[in-house]
């Protein structure tokens, strides 16, 4: 099986035809958070990018070398090309931390905590001692 070097299509049979749709772009998506700057939110595999956002000194973009442009210090994309004005660009590097991920518990797992918790705190009692407030009403 091959993948194909422009849209990266995988699982293509060795000799076989591949209709290419050519180069797939997509926009490189950011949040502002007040007090804390600017994060990438998505990072596509390319993009493009107009001239004009190169000389806006609030595109929190910067190029470290003619063919390298940085997004937000979390990503980095080299230059590939140029079409109508844009700049063809392909991910290189990505600094951003991994995402957690918080998978469902499985049966065992959540019977292992239950178990755990009735072990240290299952004796049947109350965690503090109970004292009724209005014991004239209740007699």
């Amino acid at each position: 099986m091959a993948v194909c070097a422009t849209c990266h299509e995988a699982s293509i049979p060795a000799g076989a035809q591949h209709k290419c749709p050519g180069p797939l772009y997509a926009d490189v998506v950011f949040t502002r958070h007040r007090g804390q700057g600017i994060t990438v939110d998505i990072a596509p595999p390319r993009t493009r990018i107009h001239l004009t956002a190169l000389l806006d000194r609030y595109a929190y973009l910067h190029m470290p070398a003619p063919d390298r442009i940085v997004f937000a210090d979390q990503v980095v994309y080299q230059v590939t090309g140029y079409a109508d004005g844009a700049l063809e660009l392909e991910l290189v590097e990505d600094w951003r931390p991994a995402p957690t991920v918080q998978l469902p518990l499985t049966d065992g797992q959540a019977e292992e905590i239950k178990t755990r918790w009735k072990e240290k705190h299952g004796n049947g009692q109350a965690v503090h001692p109970v004292v009724a407030l209005n014991e004239e009403e209740q007699s």
